[in-house]
């Protein structure tokens, strides 16, 4: 009995410490689209899933850094394949993409 009340109270333990959906960290494509079906994203190869729309990130003024690479299919919603994805010379959580004389700014999509 002392060891079922041990059990139950790890396990309380740990089910209280985990994040549930939609709770914080960073968000993935199908969470993205659930909260918005006609989000413009990219999501990298590495997970990180970024949106394009946030009106604060145009006024920072970001810089295009590095090259990361380009659209490859699926990887976006609106982007086109070979659009170029920049890093910006700032530390932040944004990347640049550029096509067809476009320069948009999309931010690392994170939960509350």
């Amino acid at each position: 009995m002392r060891r079922l009340a041990v059990y139950f109270a790890f396990l309380l333990i740990v089910t209280g410490c985990y994040p549930g959906a939609n709770e914080g960290g960073h968000l993935s494509r199908s969470q993205v689209l659930n909260l918005n079906p006609d989000a413009d994203l990219i999501e990298l190869e590495d997970g990180d899933v970024y949106t394009q729309g946030a009106e604060w990130v145009k006024e920072k003024g970001y810089q295009k850094g590095e090259k990361l690479g380009e659209v490859k299919k699926g990887m976006a919603t609106k982007a086109p394949v070979g659009a170029d994805i920049y890093k910006t010379k700032e530390n932040s959580p944004v990347i640049i993409v550029e096509y067809n004389g476009l320069s948009k700014m999309y931010l690392l999509a994170m939960g509350e």
